[in-house]
């Protein structure tokens, strides 16, 4: 209220000194401001409106306090520089404060103050301090003199480096045209034949073709923009019959060199089998080597994903020398068709990287697109920096590069692992289909190998769960979630057997693996219901604990260690050899569910596993569509740190799952975002396989395996308990009130908390921990509500009980 009536007075001042008026509250209010003021009067309501707008700005007093001590500082250094400057106060000083003179100048507040400074100081020295005093006052407003020395200092470099840069580059284009023109001679003395030369002509204006095997087009120019670069492809080597299953090609990367490269390079996927994705540089240096090749190949822009028909040897039976293990042949699933289209043309590449690069130009970058990237979801553009630019600058263009490429959403990284380049990831105007036959060849480890998809690059992402060893999935409805569980779950099953892997499937929404109902490898049938979900969760913790004393009593470090001396017949000569171990992987589909019926007992479950499962040879795939934080608890973040994200709501959400944003602006449809063993998240595009392909390898699985459940573990309920790593509570963890608390409770037969606290003595809070020591030890039952607990032993097995204890 007192801003706005401090805003309308302010107001009213300045209407009053600028319109003249015979209204006498006015006239007398003018002439008031004038005789105080003079003619810096209106500087006096300006500089108060300004503290209005600063009071309704700025929240913090202190800080509205310090604009309005400012303002009044400069107003009053203003006010006496111009009675300081009054010519009239040379020959007497005492004119400054003269009715007549007054209203020339600072009226007589700058008189007042003049008078002092120039009796005592003199003009020049006067001058000094004031204009000094009005610096003062900008300062105490809030304004930093060296932040704006600063920036005028930046932009001065800045303009200077657009000067320099686009010298450089008209010099560039001018050499790089030169050298063309070279190329293209050289090409022309050694014979190239026409067909080896871009769709569009020669090689001054045309663009460059790739070339398949190992022969290359003749040199050609692609332009981008008004600049030039040139653009020399060459494919990859087949590798022939000898690729098992087939062999996938890889997908094909569009370089725009901007330098010479004295040999080639390769980028790949590091943690994928030897087939990814490969990119080739190839500078003009490398012409005359070029020439050498005798045939050259038929040009080809498309990707395409080969398969074998007859492979020699099935890459999914090679890693088992069990040769009766019946596994699913490879043509139950699908594969692409061996003539598919690349997602987008080469053209159409080229016609967006100018639109990029035109872009970049219209909001003063002198950064260069230099490359590109075909995936099968997006393309990854490769954007080399400016001298001196930051990447924040391009980060800020993210709408604007959206809003000029009419994209859906853009995303941008820095750098390019392995280079200096910044990544620039657009939609392509057309998914291409990721099938898990084409991923699934390129499996060639454990059997808890899994295929996740293909990269932003086209190479395929196998991952191995075995050493991750848990994995945490999180995306929305229609985001591709389910997809991506089934092609884990399906890449398991093509490659083990029940002996090998066994699975504990959870589906509270019933809907989402219906389809491995009876399956072999299930050690229960798909769990439904959140208790019995539980339970299983329960007793995994339980059988990781027996898992981990077996390997103690043996002296291995885990199930791979124990199951090579199982193989191996070193522990043959015990009086009971063990038996070989199958590795556990429990997938459920929706915690969210879980979360609400018994959110404790899970977390308190899936911690303890997350922790000490690898060892033991149990593994966790937790899916959620719902990522909040009250489903995705700390707990279970901080011990599940490989995670992949799909589309998501928000911003939130993403922060939750990748602990930075970007899911929030995937496609849907498998377009993903995994983080492996806290890297950097990567881009990728999920495999698809149908339900029909499901069903068909369970069915065949059916076929030759019989299905052993143990369903008695679903009535497990012996809770778990999320403080610390360790085993379950034992004697030494108990209360010293335990067995006290327990004769109470038998005697009574009235499992009440608040019956211990009053008998005992104790806090509420010991009281409740005690209770679940005794259910732990099973001599009450669960919470009922508010009833008191069941209480399940008599006097009698209570002396035996603790007895054993």
């Amino acid at each position: 209220m007192v801003g706005v009536v401090a805003a309308v007075i302010a107001v009213a001042l300045i209407i009053a000194l600028v319109v003249p008026t015979n209204a006498p509250v006015t006239y007398v209010t003018a002439q008031i401001l004038s005789q105080g003021f003079g003619v810096g009067a209106l500087l006096v309501p300006i500089a108060m409106l300004l503290y209005v707008i600063s009071y309704f700005l700025v929240n913090e007093k202190p800080m509205s306090v310090r604009i309005g001590l400012g303002l009044g500082l400069i107003v009053l250094a203003i006010l006496s520089i111009l009675s300081v400057s009054l010519p009239a106060a040379e020959l007497d000083v005492a004119h400054v404060i003269e009715p007549s003179y007054v209203t020339q100048a600072g009226g007589y507040v700058g008189g007042s103050i003049a008078w002092v400074a120039l009796r005592y100081l003199g003009k020049s020295v006067s001058l000094v301090l004031l204009v000094g005093l009005i610096i003062v006052g900008i300062v105490v407003c809030g304004f930093s003199v060296s932040g704006s020395v600063s920036k005028l200092k930046e932009s001065v470099q800045d303009w200077y480096d657009g000067v320099s840069a686009r010298r450089a580059s008209r010099a560039e284009r001018a050499q790089f045209a030169s050298d063309a023109q070279m190329a293209a001679a050289a090409a022309a003395q050694q014979g190239y034949p026409a067909s080896a030369v871009g769709k569009r002509g020669t090689a001054g204006s045309g663009r460059g073709a790739g070339v398949a095997g190992a022969a290359i087009a003749a040199p050609a120019t692609t332009f981008i923009g008004s600049r030039k670069t040139s653009v020399i492809k060459r494919g990859l080597a087949g590798t022939g019959a000898a690729s098992a299953a087939g062999s996938l090609s890889t997908t094909a990367t569009t370089l725009l060199s901007r330098k010479k490269h004295p040999s080639a390079r390769t980028d790949g996927q590091g943690a994928t089998a030897p087939d990814s994705a490969k990119t080739t540089l190839l500078g003009f240096d490398a012409v005359d080597e070029a020439s050498s090749a005798k045939t050259p190949a038929k040009p080809s822009t498309k990707q395409s994903t080969k398969q074998s028909s007859k492979p020699a040897v099935d890459p999914l039976r090679q890693r088992s020398d069990n040769d009766d293990a019946a596994l699913p042949p490879l043509n139950m699933i699908k594969h692409s068709a061996a003539d598919a289209k690349a997602a987008v043309s080469s053209d159409e590449l080229s016609a967006t990287a100018a639109k990029l690069q035109a872009t970049l130009e219209e909001f003063g970058l002198v950064s260069r697109v230099v490359g590109w990237t075909s995936g099968p979801a997006v393309t990854t553009f490769k954007i080399e920096m400016g001298e001196g630019e930051r990447v924040n600058k391009i980060r800020n263009l993210e709408d604007d590069i959206a809003l000029s490429l009419a994209a859906k959403s853009v995303r941008i990284f820095a750098p390019i692992p392995g280079t200096s380049l910044v990544g620039i990831e657009i939609p392509n105007k057309a998914t291409q289909a990721v099938f898990l036959g084409d991923v699934l060849p390129h499996v060639t480890g454990g059997p808890l190998e899994a295929a996740f998809g293909r990269d932003s690059e086209g190479a395929p992402v196998v991952v191995d769960i075995a050493a991750l060893p848990h994995l945490l999935v999180a995306g929305t409805t229609g985001s591709g979630k389910s997809v991506l569980l089934n092609s884990i779950v399906m890449t398991m099953l093509m490659r083990a057997t029940p002996e090998e892997l066994r699975l504990i499937m959870v589906d509270p929404k019933r809907v989402e693996f219906t389809f491995y109902a009876s399956l072999p490898h299930l050690y229960v049938p798909v769990v439904t219901e959140p208790r019995q979900a539980t339970s299983a969760l329960q007793w995994g913790v339980t059988e990781m604990e027996r898992r981990l004393k077996v390997f103690e009593h043996y002296k291995v470090r885990d199930i791979k260690s124990f199951n090579g001396q199982v193989e191996s017949g070193k522990l043959a000569q015990m009086d009971n050899p063990p038996a070989k171990m199958p590795y556990f992987v429990i997938v459920i589909d929706e915690l969210s569910d879980l979360m609400m019926v018994a959110g404790k007992d899970v977390e308190a479950s899936i911690v303890r596993i997350a922790q000490l499962g690898r060892a033991a040879g149990i593994h966790l795939i937790v899916a959620t569509q719902r990522p909040s934080a009250d489903v995705v608890t700390g707990l279970i973040k901080a011990n599940i740190d490989n995670r992949v994200a799909l589309s998501v709501d928000n911003s939130i959400n993403s922060r939750i799952i990748l602990d930075q944003t970007g899911a929030e602006k995937l496609l849907g449809r498998g377009d993903m975002l995994y983080k492996l063993r806290g890297r950097k998240p990567k881009r990728a595009q999920a495999c698809f396989v149908s339900e029909a392909e499901v069903e068909r390898v369970v069915d065949f699985i059916k076929q030759h395996h019989e299905a052993d459940y143990h369903e008695d573990i679903l009535s497990v309920v012996a809770p778990a308990t999320a403080a610390g790593s360790g085993g379950g509570a034992g004697a030494d963890d108990d209360d010293p009130l335990l067995w006290e608390a327990a004769q109470i409770v038998v005697d009574s037969q009235l499992g009440s908390t608040s019956g211990i606290q009053r008998r005992l003595k104790v806090g509420y809070a010991r009281a409740g921990r005690i209770m679940d020591m005794l259910q732990a030890k099973g001599i009450v039952g669960p919470p009922d509500g508010s009833k008191p607990r069941e209480v399940l032993v008599t006097a009698d097995e209570l002396d035996e009980l603790r007895a054993d204890q």
